[in-house]
């Protein structure tokens, strides 16, 4: 028995020095117990589309998260990335590229957080979103090993919407610049102010969630499909939300105009050539949501865009101009 025990003590052992082998290869970081915040995991439940109960905030020694170092980087600026519909795996590639440019990067998933699919409505998704990242952002601003004064978000779909929501939140002695990738209003919707410069980017082939002939940046659904969200920024769900559900929300191109004549924000829309919706999930494929749908054996909407990826030089442009924001945003230490 007493060797048995040994022999498992041994192993297990052996499996602890290789996964902490493994992760200083990559510079992944490793936190002690009393840095894990199990105690704001909470269960909601989901019924059709809609996610009830109290949700989950940010526990940094979750399975989903990770924080990563460049190699021999001193206190690197970080890029919090916050992933959209399809969970973590939206933001990894693209979270990747971060690093490998000198960026220490900061990944979760907001749905295993809180132990729900991927699948409810754009609302409930943001709603998990934006307290996991906005807790995230709270969680690394007391880092030592990371520059605590230049922090970006990242944003991709949903998450593009949160971080957009974000903005107007976050401290800008900490938070140097939001870059929002492929936003909708449908979810929580946008805040009237933002404190902290920010780019919005659109692929130019980016039809998802449009109908047919029109664009992402296009759309404008009915208030009902909006959320006023209590822990979110004052916004757009205060006049459009399910209170008001004939109503029409704005498009992003129009809330964008009102916010930039309201606050005089630092805002910027550019689109990219070659780009459909996320540069980074994959290469570039037109397609309606029927066919989306279909090569996953399920019924879409013909009438919907649902196009995706980019080419190899679409996504290559809006890396450089991702890194040429966080760049010319960044001070020197």
């Amino acid at each position: 028995m007493l060797k048995t025990i040994a022999w498992k003590l041994w192993l297990g052992l052996l499996a602890t020095c290789a996964v902490s082998m493994s992760a200083a290869a990559q510079n992944i970081v490793l936190l002690s117990p009393d840095q894990c915040r199990p105690d704001v995991l909470r269960k909601p439940s989901v019924v059709g589309m809609v996610v009830k109960g109290e949700l989950s905030g940010f526990d940094p020694c979750h399975s989903s998260v990770t924080l990563t170092l460049p190699k021999g980087a001193e206190k690197p600026p970080l890029v919090i990335s916050v992933h959209g519909g399809g969970g973590r795996s939206d933001a990894q590639a693209i979270t990747n590229e971060f690093l490998k440019n000198g960026m220490a990067t900061l990944i979760f998933d907001a749905y295993k957080h809180n132990g729900v699919p991927p699948l409810t409505g754009n609302a409930y998704r943001q709603m998990m979103l934006y307290k996991v990242a906005f807790q995230a952002y709270q969680w690394a601003i007391g880092r030592q090993d990371i520059d605590t004064q230049q922090i970006y978000f990242y944003g991709i779909s949903n998450g593009a919407s949160v971080v957009l929501n974000l903005a107007a939140v976050v401290d800008p002695a900490h938070v140097k610049g939001v870059f929002s990738e492929a936003p909708t209003p449908v979810g929580i919707g946008y805040p009237w102010a933002i404190q902290v410069p920010v780019i919005i980017a659109f692929g130019q082939q980016d039809d998802l969630g449009a109908r047919i002939g029109q664009k992402r940046w296009m759309i404008s659904d009915p208030c009902r499909y909006a959320i006023n969200y209590e822990q979110a920024p004052k916004g757009t769900t205060e006049q459009c939300s399910q209170d008001s559900p004939n109503a029409r929300m704005l498009t992003t191109l129009e809330w964008a105009e009102k916010v930039a004549f309201k606050s005089g924000a630092n805002l910027v829309i550019k689109y990219f050539k070659d780009v459909a919706h996320g540069a980074f999930l994959g290469p570039l494929t037109i397609q309606t949501e029927a066919d989306f749908a279909r090569n996953r054996g399920r019924i879409g909407n013909a009438d919907m865009g649902w196009s995706e990826g980019a080419t190899l030089e679409g996504r290559q442009l809006l890396l450089t101009e991702a890194l040429r924001f966080f760049s010319e945003n960044t001070s020197p230490r």
